[in-house]
C-alpha cells in the first residue's frame, strides 16, 4: 500500500481500553481514537495481516488505512493443494 500524500502517516499500535478506543503515537503525538464494533473487527484483521503493530493513518481527518483482505494461511493453502494433486490421481489405476 503506497501512500503519496502528506496527510498520511503510520502510527504505532499502542493499546486499546475497554471502551473501544484505540490508543496509537503518531510521530511525536498520541491520538485517541473511539471505534465502532465494524472498525475494531477491521482493527484486528489489519493487524493481523501485517503481523505487526504499525497502522497507516490520514491525520486530517483521523481515518485509519486499514488492511481488511483475509490472508491465507500457508499451511491450509498446502493442504488444499495436496487434496487437489490427490483428487487428479483419483480413480486411476
Amino acid at each position: 500500500m503506497l501512500l503519496f500524500n502528506s496527510n498520511y502517516e503510520v502510527g504505532v499500535f499502542n493499546r486499546l481500553s475497554d471502551n473501544n478506543e484505540l490508543v496509537m503515537e503518531v510521530g511525536q503525538e498520541e491520538y485517541s481514537l473511539k471505534l465502532n464494533d465494524e472498525e475494531m473487527s477491521d482493527l484486528e484483521q489489519h493487524l493481523v495481516n501485517q503481523e505487526n503493530l504499525l497502522i497507516p493513518f490520514n491525520k486530517s481527518t483521523k481515518e485509519l488505512i486499514l488492511d481488511t483482505q483475509p490472508n491465507y494461511d500457508e499451511e491450509e493453502m498446502e493442504e488444499l493443494m495436496n487434496i487437489s494433486e490427490g483428487a487428479e490421481d483419483h480413480g486411476k489405476d
